[in-house]
């Protein structure tokens, strides 16, 4: 066996693993349809490299031929597809088939030309240096590009220029050998296919790497959204509190940036009515009136909470008599009131979010002792809020 029949081999079992591993993650995340156009690449790929195994016996030779450089083409389609569908960028849906349409009449048209001639190899490059110009377009078109976009766009630049140097490396090495059987024990075979295989390493690899973290991003999500109201939960927005108020702490000596926590009491009539309390239509509610950009969670059965950036201290308030108003009126029934007991806090320079957690709470509770149905507003963290407590 050559080393590049090996090589082969070696592609093919490693593109048949990433299919697989891609169809599972599909399967275990419907919501990542890009996995499943990947599974259908490297399925692909496979059939392609086991065509180049087949190749070398000799038989079939011309059909051979075709079935390679087809299921490549198809490998890069679905690959540029799946990303398409990853950054929601839109391809239009036929042109794929116009792209494999074009390849398979430039393949049938080149295919029996002389192994060794310059021109039948720089065609035969250019729909798969092409579709990766595609691909790369596609990530570019992306708005936000993180470090794994960035990685993409470096990976199928690397593959277009890849598959345009390849006749050149045919011509530098001795040839792609006179007859089908014979391109396996060619120099250029070796070289060709180890980097063939280390590049779609690569590619596979990274796409892995960034549909399992999308599935992980959507479970984590998921895993912080409180089911009743889809408002995160109390760890999904102590979390990300604690994030916004520590990324200000790292800012404040340049810059001035409020920042204020509104916490809620919802009471809905006698106790006894507690389970027809209108949550899901609170929770829309609170979305009516606070910013795109504030954080809203919900933290116990009757308890939310609402961090706004960009927000003073009456700035809030203006906001919550607004919304303890709002779901008097359009929340209560007659037999079924519904008052809001609210306690906002405002950030002091150098405060954490449990300080800012801390106060909040204690307005909160000055708020429910007032008999509920009002705002009030956090003591400064120089009067303490300890004290206070204590008295």
């Amino acid at each position: 066996m050559t080393g590049a029949l090996l090589v082969f081999w070696v592609i093919v079992a490693l593109c048949t693993i990433k299919s697989g591993a891609f169809l599972a993650l599909a399967h275990f995340d419907p919501k990542n349809r890009g996995a499943l156009w990947f599974s259908g690449a490297f399925a692909a790929a496979a059939i392609s490299f086991l065509g180049e195994i087949v190749l070398t016996t000799g038989i079939y030779p011309g059909p051979t031929r075709m079935v390679i450089a087809l299921a490549m083409v198809a490998m890069f389609i679905l690959v540029a597809y799946g990303l398409a569908t990853r950054y929601r960028i839109d391809l239009h849906p036929g042109g794929g088939w116009a792209i494999a349409a074009a390849s398979a009449l430039l393949y049938w048209l080149i295919l029996d030309l002389p192994r060794e001639d310059f021109i039948r190899q720089f065609l035969y490059q250019i729909p798969y240096a092409l579709l990766s110009l595609l691909s790369l377009s596609v990530i570019w078109r992306s708005r936000a590009k993180k470090t794994l976009d960035w990685l993409f766009i470096w990976i199928f630049l690397v593959l277009a220029l890849h598959f345009m140097a390849k006749p050149f490396l045919a011509l530098w090495t001795g040839g792609v050998g006179s007859t089908a059987s014979d391109f396996s024990t060619t120099v250029y075979a070796g070289l060709s296919t180890a980097s063939g295989a280390v590049l779609l390493l690569i590619l596979s690899t990274s796409g892995l790497a960034l549909m399992l973290s999308d599935s992980a991003s959507r479970l984590i999500q998921k895993a912080e959204r409180d089911a009743e109201t889809g408002l995160l939960n109390r760890e999904g927005f102590t979390t990300h509190a604690e994030r916004r108020a520590l990324a200000l702490t790292e800012t404040e000596a340049t810059e001035r940036n409020d920042l204020t926590l509104t916490l809620i009491a919802i009471k809905a009539g006698a106790p006894s009515q507690a389970s027809a309390m209108p949550l899901k239509a609170m929770a829309e509610l609170i979305a009516d009136h606070v910013s795109r950009d504030a954080l809203v969670g919900r933290m116990a059965d009757r308890d939310f909470a609402i961090l706004s950036p960009q927000t003073n201290l009456m700035a809030a308030r203006r906001t919550a008599e607004g919304l303890r108003l709002a779901a008097s009126e359009r929340l209560s029934a007659p037999d079924h009131p519904v008052t809001l007991s609210i306690g906002i806090t405002e950030r002091e320079k150098g405060e954490v979010y449990a300080d800012l957690l801390a106060r909040g709470l204690w307005a909160l509770d000055e708020a429910e002792r007032a008999g509920g149905n009002c705002v009030r507003l956090a003591a400064r963290s120089s009067f303490g809020v300890a004290a206070i407590r204590q008295a």
